[in-house]
């Protein structure tokens, strides 16, 4: 048998680094107390088929975290082609200080079975419950 060769490995910080998922933009908010809002969101994923259930990273630091938390709902909007600078705006401005919904020019729609928005122009919406 032919001796192996060593392969050079680099070791990364962590992060990122499987395979890319799209960004999505999370909505919550919509009740008495919150208004509307939409998060940027990159790190999403399936958790399990049966209960479904899904991921989200939101930092503690960012608005829509408080949302959620005390609302316990949100939607994940999956964006088209269309929405890519939506989207991309979104994740660079904080709906404490700005409208998201007016400034993207995105409807807030009624969910089906949350009482957060939808977004109506996104193809796909994932209405969610916090587990």
């Amino acid at each position: 048998m032919a001796p192996r060769a060593r392969i050079e490995k680099t070791n990364w910080k962590p992060g990122n680094v499987l395979s890319p998922v799209p960004a999505v933009l999370v909505s919550c908010g919509g009740t008495k107390e919150w208004k509307p809002n939409l998060i940027t969101i990159a790190w999403t994923g399936s958790i399990c088929s049966e209960p479904p259930m899904l991921s989200i990273s939101v930092r503690p630091e960012r608005y829509s975290y408080n949302i959620i938390q005390a609302t316990g709902e949100f939607a994940v909007n999956v964006p088209s082609l269309r929405q890519a600078k939506a989207t991309d705006w979104c994740g660079m401005v904080s709906g404490r200080n700005v409208d998201k919904f007016n400034n993207t020019g995105l409807t807030p729609a009624p969910a089906m079975k949350v009482q957060c928005p939808i977004v109506l122009e996104c193809p796909l919406n994932i209405e969610c419950r916090v587990q």
